[in-house]
């Protein structure tokens, strides 16, 4: 099944926005509650160092304080707690080595101690004894809890995403089908085929939803409509051809009347005007079985291959006297070697080349320029034709496919807004990909078709 058809499954995407929802309140919850516990450990560990100090303060001159720092760092790990004292002659004591940087007392390895912190430290500076003692408290408290709240994060978000994705993609794949076959269905209701209905199997699958519903109605309205398109085809029928019948009978009389009928006479001539009537009508009622025929379907039922590289070539050649009068000249930059071919109607295929061949001999300045081109591009065949006018702003280039809009610079010439609306239609029609875009100067229309 088509990849994008299944993205874009409303159960998908709905499952995916619920997903989300769940995912932004799970992490707005425990953002509030990581950054609750974080302010909480900071403020504890900077209280306890705070108490820590009161352990130094009592030493009333260096030698003591330097001391009892010695004693505090022979039994405390400098990954978990450093302590320095740095004397008033620049000497130092503790389990850390401490370098004052731009104003900051910076924590550095010893090398008679272990390890420092790898997640860093929580300091505090005290002026201390004609010195400054430093302590700091690691981080690996607050690390921890960093490290708690991502697995918890990452062991909530994982599965929801597993379980969402995997219920999202198998609704979005069962509904995709569900609504092909409605798809299905109405492309063949416009196609002509009447008969085509919504298969009983994909309705009572799920019977009560609103896909069944949608499902059960159209096979409703279907019925309803080939019921009525064909009573008004057999009444069209039925009166052309009970008529058509009588009208040859009268035909073939008139036609042994006027044999025998004198030469010459005026009861001939007449009988011979009665038959020339008689084969007139039979033709218009033949006609209108024809007619009844063809309106059975749409323009899709009468599509052939056409040769697009011969149509643009009869179309460019067909005006390029026009284009000459204007002042220009169009030209078709690339004739393509083999043939291009697409399905499709060619009448309405020319119409549509003509109209952005009038559109740019119409906008394209003065002495416009206009190139035509033809290419096959994977399994496309490309239709290009660029100007060398104003072109179109890329703002504008959406609202221009509209009927009766009209650029601003556009207003003074003639035209009524309906030459790219018309091969808007024209290119849906033929499920053609159409695509406006700058040529620096002017516009680039292409169009793309799917190649036979």
């Amino acid at each position: 099944m088509n990849r994008a058809a299944i993205l874009a499954s409303t159960p998908l995407r709905q499952a995916l926005g619920l997903m989300a929802l769940v995912f932004a309140i799970l992490l707005v919850t425990l953002g509030f509650a990581y950054v609750a516990l974080r302010s909480s450990s900071e403020d504890s560990i900077r209280a306890d160092l705070k108490q820590q100090t009161a352990v130094f303060q009592v030493a009333a001159n260096p030698e003591t304080l330097s001391v009892i720092v010695s004693a505090e760092a022979r039994a405390a790990d400098p990954a978990e707690r450093a302590i320095a004292f740095v004397l008033a002659d620049g000497r130092q004591v503790g389990n850390v080595h401490v370098v004052r940087k731009s104003g900051q007392w910076v924590i550095g390895r010893n090398p008679d101690f272990p390890a420092l912190s790898q997640h860093g430290y929580f300091t505090l500076v005290m002026p201390l004894a004609g010195g400054f003692l430093v302590i700091g408290e690691s981080q690996a408290p607050i690390a921890e809890l960093t490290s708690t709240f991502l697995a918890i994060l990452i062991f909530s978000f994982v599965p929801s995403v597993l379980v969402s994705a995997a219920y999202g993609a198998w609704a979005g794949m069962r509904t995709r089908r569900r609504v092909s076959v409605i798809e299905d269905t109405l492309d063949a209701l416009t196609e002509g085929r009447l008969d085509a209905r919504v298969a009983r199997s994909a309705i009572r699958a799920a019977r009560g939803d609103d896909l069944a519903r949608i499902g059960a109605r159209l096979n409703v309205m279907a019925a309803t409509q080939e019921s009525t398109v064909e009573a008004l085809r057999q009444v069209s029928a039925d009166i052309a051809h009970d008529l058509k019948t009588p009208m040859q009978r009268i035909s073939v009389l008139l036609s042994q009347l006027q044999t025998e009928l004198p030469e010459g006479s005026e009861a001939r001539q007449l009988a011979a005007r009665a038959n020339a009537e008689a084969e007139g009508a039979v033709a218009v009622f033949h006609a209108l079985l024809q007619i009844a025929q063809i309106e059975g379907g749409s323009p899709k039922n009468r599509f052939t291959p056409v040769d697009l590289g011969a149509l643009a070539g009869d179309i460019t050649e067909l005006y390029a006297a026009s284009a000459e009068e204007a002042g220009g000249q169009i030209a078709l930059a690339k004739r393509p070697s083999g043939s291009m071919m697409v399905l499709g109607d060619r009448s309405l295929l020319g119409q549509m080349l003509s109209n952005l061949i009038e559109n740019a001999i119409r906008h394209a300045g003065d002495a416009p320029q206009i190139t035509v081109e033809v290419v096959a591009r994977d399994e496309l065949v490309e239709l290009r034709v660029r100007d060398r006018g104003p072109g179109i702003p890329e703002a504008e280039r959406g609202q221009v496919l509209q009927r009766l809009y009209r650029l601003e610079h556009s207003r003074t010439t003639p035209g009524n807004g309906l030459g790219l609306a018309l091969v808007d239609a024209v290119a849906g029609l033929h499920d053609a990909q159409l695509t406006l875009s700058d040529n620096a100067p002017g516009l680039v229309v292409t169009l793309g078709f799917p190649r036979v």
